[in-house]
């Protein structure tokens, strides 16, 4: 496994060259990470800065941004971002690439199915209040693409199931419940609510809601009817 040697100042990722010399003696050209910005202390300004995200364990997810460098599904330009994770002693664990769309959030840590260990979302666009992120779950020591959601954010909510909550109008939300299923998610079913006229209703996906362990009269007292 490759390692790159941890100035004082933090790790060296040779892979990011347009930055600072890393003190020394380290390779030239490599990147001190520590002068690297924190994703989430970032306002975006047009295009993305390259930035990093801090684990407790001393990890570090570093992301490369590069502008008109991907297309969407219609043929424009938009950002890709290579993205390296690195072990607290500096070594490469892993790296992978995404897109990095319109959306003006910087990507995010966050435990999303409630396993103890933090997932990471890379936002692609962002509309009048949801944005469209890809989910990567971490599972074990490596990152693994999951699917893409599209709400305000997504929570653990006991029982191995995740909730996206999407706004549709302004009294209107919808909520949709995953799991993980071989680190992929997968849609079970979802609530409607609209609090225009207090309604709500529980839609089963494919017999979704027998897989979540629960009945149509369960899911409707535990989403719709409880206080």
């Amino acid at each position: 496994m490759k390692l790159y040697r941890k100035p004082m100042l933090g790790l060296c990722l040779a892979s990011l060259v347009a930055a600072t010399a890393c003190a020394d003696g380290d390779d030239a050209g490599a990147r001190d990470i520590a002068v690297l910005p924190d994703c989430g202390a970032l306002d975006y300004d047009g295009t993305h800065a390259d930035c990093r995200l801090a684990f407790e364990d001393d990890r570090q997810m570093v992301f490369d941004f590069t502008a008109d460098a991907a297309s969407d599904e219609w043929g424009e330009r938009i950002e890709s971002v290579d993205i390296t994770l690195a072990g607290a002693e500096g070594q490469v664990l892993q790296t992978f690439a995404d897109t990095a769309g319109r959306s003006f959030v910087y990507p995010s840590l966050a435990d999303v199915d409630g396993d103890g260990d933090v997932d990471l979302l890379v936002p692609q666009e962002t509309g009048n209040v949801n944005t469209t992120s890809h989910v990567w779950l971490q599972d074990g020591a490596q990152f693994i693409a999951a699917g893409s959601i599209n709400g305000v954010g997504i929570d653990p909510v006991g029982g191995g199931l995740m909730a996206v909550h999407a706004r549709s109008s302004a009294a209107e939300w919808e909520t949709t419940y995953y799991i993980a299923r071989d680190n992929r998610l997968i849609g079970l079913f979802s609530v409607s609510t609209d609090f225009s006229d207090d309604s709500c209703a529980v839609n089963d996906w494919d017999g979704g809601l027998a897989e979540a362990g629960m009945t149509l009269d369960d899911a409707t007292a535990r989403f719709c009817d409880a206080d």
